[in-house]
C-alpha cells in the first residue's frame, strides 16, 4: 500500500488585491495586487520560513491561511479542508496565529486569563483549561508571569505570552508573523529554542534571517507578491547575490566579522 503524503497546507495559485476589498482606502494599497499566483505545500512537521523585503505580501499570506482575508482567488487547503467563510471555525481549531503586534493578541487583564481564553471559549472544563495554560506558560518559560497584568508587561514579555495563547489551543499548525520583534537577546534565544522543540507545522514570516536559519527547514522567498525561490533554508540564505537582488542581506552569522573601519 502506498502511503499518501499529507499536505497540512496547500496553496494553489493564490492572488489577492486590496483594490476591490479594502474598506479603508490607503493610497499605497488601493489597486495593488499584493499576491500573484502563489502556490506551495507543507508536508509533515516541517518549519517553513517566509522571507522578503517590506510589502511583498508575507503578512497577507499568513492572514489568508488563517481566514482573516477571504477575498482571494485560487484555493487554500488546510489539512485538505478549503478555507472558506463556512469552514473558518474548523480551520481556526487547527491553526494558531501570532499577530505581529502583541497588543492585537492580548486583551484580558492578566496573562493567565489571556492564555485561558481560547480553551475556555471551546468549552473545556476548568481543570483542563488550567492544565493547558500552565503547560503553555511552562513551555515559554514564563510561569512567573501567570498573574501579571498585561499593561505592566514589556514588549518581550507580551510576545512570549502571545505565543503561549497559541500553544494552549494545541493546534496542528502555527503561523508566526515576525515573532522575534521586541525580544531582547535572552528571550530571542529562548524563542528559538522553543520553536525548535515544538512538534507542529510552522510557518514563520520574518526579517530576522538568523532566526529563520536556526528554525526553518525550508524557505520561501517572496518579491513583488510572487515566489521567487523556494528551497533548503541554508542554500537560499547563503546566496548573497540572490538576497541582495531582492532587498535582503546575508544573515549576520554568515557575514563574517569585518572589524570597524577607521
Amino acid at each position: 500500500m502506498i502511503k499518501m503524503i499529507q499536505h497540512f497546507i496547500e496553496c494553489r495559485n493564490i492572488s489577492f488585491s486590496y483594490e476591490k476589498f479594502s474598506q479603508v482606502k490607503f493610497s499605497y494599497e488601493n489597486g495593488k495586487e499584493v499576491l500573484k499566483d502563489v502556490s506551495f505545500k507543507t508536508d509533515g512537521k516541517e518549519a517553513v520560513g517566509i522571507i522578503g523585503a517590506n510589502g511583498v505580501g508575507k503578512s497577507t499570506l499568513l492572514r489568508i491561511l488563517v481566514g482573516l482575508e477571504l477575498n482571494f482567488t485560487g484555493e487554500v487547503l488546510v489539512e485538505q479542508i478549503p478555507v472558506t467563510k463556512k469552514s473558518l471555525p474548523e480551520i481556526r481549531s487547527k491553526i494558531g496565529y501570532l499577530f505581529q503586534d502583541s497588543d492585537n493578541q492580548l486583551f484580558n487583564q492578566t496573562v493567565y486569563n489571556d492564555v485561558a481564553f481560547g480553551p475556555r471559549n471551546y468549552g473545556l472544563e476548568e481543570e483542563e483549561v488550567e492544565k493547558r495554560v500552565m503547560k503553555a506558560l511552562g513551555t515559554m518559560g514564563i510561569t512567573h508571569l501567570r498573574d501579571k497584568q498585561i499593561y505592566k508587561m514589556s514588549g518581550g514579555e507580551k510576545k512570549m505570552a502571545s505565543i503561549a495563547t497559541i500553544l494552549a489551543m494545541e493546534p496542528d499548525i502555527i503561523l508566526l508573523d515576525e515573532p522575534s520583534i521586541a525580544l531582547d537577546p535572552k528571550n530571542r534565544r529562548a524563542l528559538i529554542n522553543t520553536l525548535n522543540s515544538l512538534d507542529y507545522v510552522k510557518l514563520i514570516a520574518s526579517h530576522d534571517l538568523d532566526m529563520i536559519l536556526e528554525t526553518c527547514d525550508r524557505v520561501i522567498l517572496l518579491a513583488e507578491g510572487r515566489i521567487i525561490r523556494e528551497g533548503i533554508t541554508e542554500l537560499i540564505l547563503r546566496d548573497k547575490e540572490l538576497l541582495e537582488a531582492y532587498g535582503l542581506e546575508l544573515p549576520l552569522c554568515l557575514r563574517g566579522y569585518q572589524g570597524r573601519k577607521r
